[in-house]
């Protein structure tokens, strides 16, 4: 029987997000050179996630690995979105009221275009049923700022408790790591 995705993502779900050789200072891979305030940097509109209860490891590193043109696969950086919650909340509370983000379930086709969201989706759905997009529907700017600025600063602290996966067998096809199950 086909497993149906809701559509609202549970506070409990595994978020993951693709790194890559540019996301680390030098292209020197170390936790320590990892550019925290350009990891959730929207592009063409959103940050793109796969969602880990419905795409595991090994799929998560297929999709990776299929958008890798042009730079270099090295692993993923996981979050629950329980934990984008609290980063956010504080955000709000402490640096920009009118902040608003959000994490949206954006199933794609096989031709990574966005199915309609009234939808059903299911497990087997053809293309990237599991994908989701952190929107950053106002990044709040202060006076003369640009948007990059505002979000690279909720970047840096989304980032900074999340769980960075470096990829031991890169080339491989399978991803054979428990760490994602590590994530609190």
């Amino acid at each position: 029987m086909p497993v149906l995705i809701p559509k609202e993502i549970a506070d409990d779900e595994i978020l993951v997000h693709y790194i890559f050789d540019r996301n680390f200072k030098n292209k020197i891979i170390s936790i320590e050179k990892l550019v925290s305030k350009d990891i959730f940097l929207p592009n063409k509109g959103g940050v793109s996630l796969q969602r880990n209860f419905y795409c595991k490891e090994s799929k998560c590193k297929e999709f990776a690995k299929g958008v890798a043109i042009g730079k270099v696969y090295i692993g993923f950086i996981v979050f629950r979105k329980s934990h984008f919650e609290k980063v956010k909340q504080n955000y709000i509370l402490n640096e920009r009221k009118e902040f608003e983000a959000d994490i949206f379930s954006t199933p794609l086709d096989e031709h990574f275009q966005y199915l309609p969201k009234e939808m059903e989706v299911y497990l087997d759905t053809p293309g990237n049923p599991a994908h989701a997009d952190l929107i950053y529907e106002n990044p709040a700017l202060k006076e003369n700022e640009s948007p990059n600025t505002a979000i690279r600063s909720f970047s840096r602290k989304l980032s900074k408790d999340c769980k960075l996966i470096i990829d031991s067998s890169p080339l491989s096809d399978s991803f054979d790591d428990d760490e994602f199950k590590k994530v609190v």
